[in-house]
């Protein structure tokens, strides 16, 4: 008998490191879900959207016209608000799905109520009511009725806003904006309150979850009061996820809870999914609230990635509220809702809340569905500094969440021993304070509400007014799209091989065709008429790179390169380029696009100004910013490059300038990688009055991914945008970072870039100017994604891993040097990991992770 038949042959060294090698492999597949979706089908999001379009956006409209204060003809809250704001938007009612009768839930009203209101409760609001007594009112903070008609009211608004909603998760709708009051935020299971008898939007949540309708919502809650109410009832939830922005005053403001307060993030399976930013002063802007959303909401929303996205829309925050005593402007509304866009499938519900100053009321809702209808929005209010107390406020909340959000993890926690003296530029040492006082009853219920004077209410509505007349762009969202057609002749010589070949237009086109794109587009072929003269584009070229060097390109007598190459046809189809760039940004300074897609080649932003490199020959978005600077009258341009080289053509010929910003996102390897030029580094900022004008953000020592890029886009590129504040962006679009490209070796998904540019296509009109991308189906689903994201789509969700060290550290250099130049960055500091109370040094919280 054999007494090896049967035994395991023994396996050699090499065969042991392979397999152990393997292992290793699917260990890090497994435990890495960007890598293992790559490895799955790395396309297969962006081809799973291929029929998906932006649908319609519903309107509902129950002004409750019968329930007021029988007892007070000044009460602010009042059927005038519904009406002002249905007045407002009747420009746009032709493009709105109404709400009708046939729409309305068939589900009992009693079964609706149930899901937040024990029936008992809602008998109790029910005799309340009918008893028609303002005494028995004053046992209840800020609530009022007139009869049953105020009881039937809160019943339609509830019956309006989940058949609302209900639309919207059906599929047949986008989104929608429900008109609907009383609002419903403040009301707790039990009890009314603050204006406010059922909780509308608690309602809709329950209902979609009970239903299986949604498997995780976000609340965004903008009004200037805390909505306790929606807060309580989902506190224990990890299904629902709240997010409030409110004045406090450390709890002086009604309704002047502690548990308003940052450090009340949820509990049991809904600790870190409740998540409060308390406003400790008045007069904060556009510029305060975004650099809250930017910071804490939009990062914590695409990790929560929600299914459906649910918005308390109360505008008393807005510009001449009495009640708010805040100076945010009716266009950041609009922004919010652009920003939240790209998640959840675009499925996003609005229901008003609060908002007493009749004309900002108004604009801010009317701005609010422009953006659910994907119009342009319209430019913020300018300012540079972030109000010190917001700093805190966001610090405060992220010291708070960190344990619960990797999102939140970026900066290194450091321990302050003296909390008294210590670095408070670079550092945070989160306190809590509270000194309010709750209400207790008797209730008033007559006067007792701030109201503006005459004098301020007329300032007020001349002010809309002017926001309105002098700024306000009524058209529609139109993409404009150019293609260069003389591309195909700038073609390589037979003998050398290349990646930059004409297939990488073709193939685009080809892509945006199959996904039914184009068609959605405007084409601006200049061919037939040529409005632009080709001896002033030649002009700008000239000035931009010297004509020197201009003659080299034309008599082939450029330096040799294996990364370059040069026809007959070169110096026309460059010129073409620069041509397609200015004139789609020409149409949208006459208004007559919103954004522009420019289908070119060669790239350009290797071309310095006397050589090139890197396919470059001619630096198309340089010259064609300089021709719209000094021909179409644009003040400052900003370019964002996000290209895996960097620039270091359009970095030198930008340097020393302020009216044309550049930033760059790329990798780096510290200076080991392509154009292999320390230029590339963080620590270049830019000369002379260009200072500052200049961002870096090089990746060195590690693969990039969805989650490196999309971060680092919502910490650096987006917060610097917005407050760069250009009139036009042009995007160096190059998506050589995008997987199996040939070139970058980077992992960032097709879908990845479509939300960069969902994110950044609300601060200003937008070019898209292709640079690299060597992978045709990388490429080519890339500017599908963007094409998308421009046009309003519902984007497919990138995977999102946890944000690489090496991505970590490089976004601490950028905003460690870049926030002296760039305020809004000053919001990033170092946190001690304890909560501590006001007066008090010891620790009484554990330390956070």
């Amino acid at each position: 008998m054999d007494s090896n038949k049967g035994a395991i042959p023994k396996k050699s060294l090499k065969d042991l490191i392979k397999e152990k090698r393997r292992a290793k492999m699917t260990e890090v597949v497994l435990d890495n879900p960007e890598i293992r979706s790559v490895v799955e089908d790395p396309y297969k999001p962006t081809y799973d959207y291929k029929a998906s379009e932006r649908l319609a956006t519903a309107y509902g409209y129950v002004p409750s016209q019968r329930h007021y204060s029988p007892w007070d003809k000044d009460f602010p809250e009042c059927p005038s608000r519904a009406l002002n704001i249905n007045r407002a938007i009747q420009p746009l009612i032709d493009r709105l799905d109404l709400l009708r009768y046939n729409d309305m839930v068939e589900t009992d009203v009693s079964d609706l109520l149930s899901f937040v209101h024990p029936p008992d409760a809602v008998d109790k609001i029910k005799e309340l009511f009918a008893s028609e007594s303002e005494d028995e009112a004053t046992k209840y903070d800020s609530i009022y009725f007139n009869g049953m008609h105020s009881f039937q009211g809160a019943i339609d608004a509830v019956k309006a806003a989940v058949s609302l909603t209900r639309l919207i998760v059906e599929d047949k709708v986008q989104n929608g904006f429900a008109n609907i009051r009383p609002p419903g935020h403040h009301a707790l299971p039990c009890v009314p309150n603050g204006y406010c008898t059922f909780n509308n939007v608690a309602i809709v949540a329950k209902y979609l979850l009970k239903n299986n309708l949604a498997e995780k919502i976000l609340i965004v809650d903008y009004d200037v009061h805390h909505g306790q109410g929606t807060q309580e009832i989902f506190y224990n939830s990890d299904k629902v996820l709240y997010f409030s922005i409110h004045r406090y005053e450390h709890g002086t403001f009604w309704p002047n809870l502690v548990e308003s307060n940052f450090d009340h993030i949820g509990q049991e399976e809904g600790k870190g999914y409740n998540i409060n930013v308390p406003l400790n002063e008045t007069r904060l802007n556009d510029h305060d609230y975004l650099a809250i959303i930017i910071n804490i909401l939009l990062p914590i929303a695409y990790e929560f990635n929600p299914s459906i996205i649910l918005v308390s829309a109360g505008y008393d925050a807005c510009i001449g509220c009495p009640e708010g005593r805040m100076c945010v402007t009716p266009a950041f509304y609009g922004h919010l809702i652009t920003l939240l866009s790209g998640l959840a499938n675009g499925k996003i519900a609005v229901f008003l809340e609060g908002g007493y100053c009749l004309s900002s009321l108004a604009d801010s809702a009317l701005r609010t569905v422009r953006a659910l209808l994907g119009d342009p929005c319209h430019p913020l209010q300018y300012t540079t500094h972030i109000n010190p107390s917001v700093i805190d406020s966001i610090n405060n909340t992220k010291i708070a969440l960190r344990p619960y959000w990797n999102c939140l993890q970026m900066e290194p926690l450091v321990e302050i021993k003296d909390i008294q003296n210590y670095d408070r530029f670079n550092y945070h040492v989160a306190v809590r304070h509270f000194i309010g006082e709750p209400e207790r009853p008797p209730f008033p219920t007559r006067g007792f509400y701030p109201l503006n004077s005459l004098g301020e209410e007329a300032l007020i509505k001349n002010y809309i007014t002017f926001l309105q007349t002098e700024r306000y762009n009524l058209s529609e969202t139109v993409i404009g799209y150019m293609v260069n057609e003389e591309a195909f002749l700038h073609d390589p010589p037979s003998n050398q091989t290349t990646q930059e070949v004409q297939d990488r237009i073709d193939v685009i086109i080809d892509k945006l065709t199959d996904f039914n794109l184009i068609g959605q587009m405007t084409n601006l072929n200049i061919r037939p008429e040529r409005p632009i003269s080709w001896s002033l584009i030649d002009q700008y070229i000239k000035s931009t790179h010297g004509e020197q060097y201009l003659k080299n390109i034309d008599n082939d007598a450029l330096p040799k390169k294996p990364d370059v190459y040069l026809c007959s046809s070169t110096r026309e189809v460059c010129r073409w380029s620069v041509a397609v760039l200015a004139w789609i940004g020409m149409k949208i300074k006459d208004k007559e696009i919103s954004h522009g897609v420019g289908i070119v080649r060669p790239p350009g932003h290797h071309a310095k100004k006397s050589s090139a490199g890197g396919f470059c020959l001619i630096n198309n978005v340089v010259v064609a910013a300089d021709y719209l600077i000094n021909q179409s009258g644009y003040k400052k341009i900003l370019i964002v490059d996000f290209d895996v080289h960097h620039g270091d053509g359009t970095q030198q010929l930008t340097y020393n300038r302020r009216d044309i910003m550049y930033i760059s996102m790329h990798r780096f390897d510290n200076a080991k990688f392509f154009p292999k030029d320390k230029s590339g580094n963080f620590t270049y900022l830019g000369s002379g009055p260009g200072l500052g004008f200049n961002i870096n953000i090089p990746f060195s020592s590690g693969k990039m991914g969805n989650a490196d890029y999309l971060y680092t886009w919502m910490k650096i590129v987006l917060p610097v945008s917005y407050s760069y504040n250009p009139d036009i962006i042009i995007v160096s679009a190059g998506f050589d970072a995008g997987i199996n490209d040939p070139l970058g070796n980077y992992s960032v998904a097709p879908e990845t870039f479509g939300h960069m540019i969902n994110l950044l296509k609300s601060v200003a009109p937008m070019v898209l100017a292709l640079e690299g991308g060597y992978n045709l189906e990388t490429t080519s689903l890339g500017v599908v994604n963007c094409v998308r994201a421009l046009l309003g789509h519902p984007l497919p969700m990138p995977v999102l891993s946890k944000v690489t060290d090496e991505a970590k550290a490089t976004m601490q250099n950028v905003i460690n040097i870049a926030k002296y130049h760039w305020p809004i960055l000053q919001v990033n500091k170092s946190c001690d990991p304890v909560i501590r109370d006001e007066h008090k040094s010891e620790y009484i919280e554990e330390e956070t992770q």
